[in-house]
């Protein structure tokens, strides 16, 4: 069975722009299913990013505490080891986030499906995670990719 590590912009996209819950609520019942499962995961910065991001997913995520993954020294080391190779995956930019080494880190040393909505840039200056996941020889896919992937029928 796949196990995801989920990015922040993939619950944001999945719950503003995508599959609102109050229009899709059976989506979110399989999500939930899947951190129920333990197949669903995220570093905790996500939940901690989120705060500032979307009340509403916030408190949703908040209930589902299994879901998320403290930062022990293996996923430290990591985020740091992509951190050293990608400097600029962090950065002033606006909407750059914190959480984005931890995920790469957490699907690395686990060895994870990557979720994640950003699009590549190409720019070694301006990284997203697909650029560093297609450095790394890591695949990422969307949520639209993990609907697919688990043959959901939403509707």
């Amino acid at each position: 069975m796949t196990v995801y590590c989920i990015d922040t912009s993939s619950l944001i996209a999945a719950w503003q722009e995508r599959y609102p819950i109050e229009n899709f609520p059976s989506f979110w019942n399989k999500m939930d299913q899947l951190i129920s499962d333990k197949r669903l995961i995220a570093p905790i910065e996500v939940l901690n990013e989120m705060k500032k991001r979307s009340d509403e997913l916030h408190a949703w995520l908040k209930a589902r505490p299994q879901m998320f993954r403290e930062l022990d020294d293996a996923i430290q080391l990591e985020a740091v080891r992509v951190l050293t190779q990608f400097p600029r995956l962090v950065g002033e930019r606006k909407l750059r986030t914190s959480a984005d080494p931890f995920v790469v880190a957490l699907a690395r040393v686990e060895n994870l499906s990557l979720v994640t909505d950003e699009k590549p840039t190409g720019n070694a200056n301006r990284p997203n995670i697909p650029d560093v996941c297609l450095s790394l020889a890591m695949t990422s896919m969307s949520v639209l990719d993990l609907i697919k992937a688990e043959k959901w029928v939403i509707g």
